[in-house]
């Protein structure tokens, strides 16, 4: 997936970081649940306007992130989970979020191309 092209293509707007955030789990849930491309593109274009939020797209634009995979995807939903729950206390956490998030493609076995063209399609 083209990240940087990703982030580009977001359209400024004004966000409740802490929202999109504590919307995160629920949206996580209903991915787990349905396992549609698309519903992953949504949760994608989110989990892009935290970063712009957290202060982390440079990072993503210039080094992208190395998708995590577990073994299953409750084990991935977990470390996920995990990961918001624990939150206050890494200062990466956002970092090891997506990139766990980018695992969450692959153990779903969603092609990338598929995961750029419902991006695209979606609306912001």
């Amino acid at each position: 997936m083209n990240i940087k092209k990703m982030l580009e293509a977001l359209e400024p707007r004004e966000i409740d970081g802490e929202q999109l955030i504590a919307n995160l789990r629920n949206q996580l849930v209903d991915l787990f649940n349905d396992k549609s491309v698309d519903k992953y593109a949504v949760v994608l274009r989110d989990m892009l306007h935290i970063a712009v939020f957290e202060k982390h797209e440079l990072i993503l634009k210039h080094f992208a992130a190395a998708p995590v995979v577990a073994r299953d995807e409750t084990m991935q939903l977990q470390e996920m989970f995990t990961c918001l729950a624990l939150r206050s206390r890494n200062r990466n956490w956002f970092l090891d979020l997506f990139a766990l998030f980018l695992g969450l493609a692959v153990v779903l076995r969603f092609p990338s191309a598929d995961v750029e063209n419902a991006f695209f399609k979606g609306k912001d």
